[in-house]
């Protein structure tokens, strides 16, 4: 009798966990979404934290926007690259103020896959823009 009574104890945990554990279709919305909003969603769950920090998939393709694009620094950046483990693609910076041309560089050399670089800010020059862009060519990923 007691061992009839464990077993629907694990098996109503059971169906409670993969009652909280969000739709897999979750996780495959994080490959669309900014970084701000990534890194939002990993607060929401430890599901959802653990595709975020354990998936490469969210950080292929990275767009930083308001409102963190106020607090990125080269050293954020690298980080945030980082996580894709030298497979990014994309990389989208908008109002990056405090992401310098060497950080940039960084990113580039760290990531040979990278093929599109976009960054809109106020501070970027056209010959900086340029030299990243040839950097990419010359990686042959255009």
């Amino acid at each position: 009798m007691e061992e009839s009574s464990k077993s629907k104890a694990v098996e109503v945990e059971q169906e409670a966990s993969e009652a909280k554990a969000p739709h897999e279709a979750m996780f495959l919305v994080l490959a669309y979404l900014p970084v701000y909003e990534v890194v939002v969603m990993s607060q929401v769950c430890t599901s959802l934290r653990d595709a975020v920090n354990n998936d490469i998939l969210p950080w292929l393709n990275v767009f930083v926007q308001r409102p963190l694009s106020w607090r990125l620094n080269d050293d954020i950046l690298i980080k945030i690259t980082s996580k894709a483990n030298g497979s990014l693609k994309t990389l989208a910076l908008i109002n990056c103020m405090h992401v310098t041309d060497e950080g940039l560089q960084r990113v580039v050399q760290q990531n040979p896959l990278i093929n599109k670089v976009r960054s809109v800010a106020l501070l970027l020059y056209l010959n900086e823009i340029m030299r990243l862009l040839l950097r990419v060519y010359q990686l042959g990923h255009c």
